[in-house]
């Protein structure tokens, strides 16, 4: 047992007076809820506030882990759906597309169909269908909102992937009517034009392409399928010096039938596949410049400044 000197016992007494002293009076029980509510109102600032830190800091996986407590500690907050949209943008940025759209579609199952928050999740929904390719959903979702000018554009880079420069023009037109910003104006003038250069590209000719196959390797060269062409030019002569030589076994002659008869039919034919792979190329270099990703600063939930 611990004994206390007789002589600090009055120093004790009064420290205890002033403890007792400085501790807040409460008067009723209201007042102590009113405090507590306070107090945990002041924490789930902080924490929202620590959401969205770690978000803007690029901690996408925390920003997840943070956000999710949030909804466990308050679970009815009237905010949850925007912190599940901040769940949402921080899958998107770690490019997992099929939970960044899972989240996106539970906000929307969360708010009212014609709130921004709900848009805001369509679009970026639209968005990520582009970006795997899915470009019958980013059709269906045009079809359901044709008067919406963001679905309308991600409906034209839609069309302009599928290599349909006239549908994907058409839809750029009609953006031109709807946006009404300087910046916008100008890249879809420039993507208007990238529809009308896509028809204008130069390519490949199958008959030019026939004729130069008569030469062993000519065609292949057109198409600058240059290992090819020095293939066939080679095998062929080598055979036909075996010919030349009077060497007419049935090796030798259906050898060469094979290599020039085959050079000549595959460089026609592969003709149109070297086409589209030029107008490929071309769509997907005009996509990295000015791509959908553009159109994507339409206002979005914000989690510090809705409360």
């Amino acid at each position: 047992m611990i004994r206390i000197p007789v002589i600090l016992l009055p120093f004790l007494l009064v420290s205890l007076l002033q403890l007792a002293k400085g501790q807040k009076e409460y008067h009723s029980v209201e007042e102590i809820e009113r405090e507590w509510k306070e107090y945990t109102s002041f924490q789930r600032d902080e924490l929202l506030s620590f959401c969205d830190f770690l978000f803007q800091e690029e901690y996408y996986e925390r920003t997840i882990l943070a956000c999710f407590r949030y909804t466990f500690l308050y679970p009815e907050d009237e905010i949850v759906p925007l912190v599940y949209y901040k769940i949402a943008r921080s899958y998107e940025e770690m490019e997992n597309i099929g939970l960044a759209e899972e989240y996106f579609q539970q906000v929307q199952s969360m708010v009212l169909p014609n709130s921004s928050e709900y848009r805001a999740a369509g679009y970026r929904l639209t968005f990520l269908s582009l970006q795997k390719g899915d470009y019958l959903a980013v059709h269906q979702a045009m079809l359901a909102d044709s008067l919406d000018p963001y679905f309308i554009v991600f409906d034209g880079y839609a069309y302009f992937m599928e290599l349909k420069w006239a549908k994907a023009k058409e839809d750029f037109q009609l953006c031109q009517q709807r946006f009404k910003t300087l910046k916008y104006d100008r890249l879809l003038k420039r993507l208007i034009r990238g529809c009308e250069e896509a028809t204008d590209l130069p390519v490949k000719n199958r008959q030019f392409a026939g004729m130069l196959s008569v030469i062993p390797g000519g065609g292949r060269a057109y198409l600058s399928d240059w290992i090819p062409a020095t293939g066939t030019f080679v095998a062929s002569l080598g055979l036909g010096l075996r010919l030349m030589d009077g060497n007419w076994r049935f090796f030798t002659v259906a050898g060469f039938i094979a290599v020039y008869g085959g050079s000549i039919w595959g460089s026609i034919s592969d003709v149109d596949f070297a086409n589209k792979q030029t107008i490929v190329r071309y769509a997907k270099w005009l996509d990295r410049r000015f791509g959908p990703e553009n159109f994507l600063d339409f206002p979005e939930p914000d989690i510090l400044t809705f409360h």
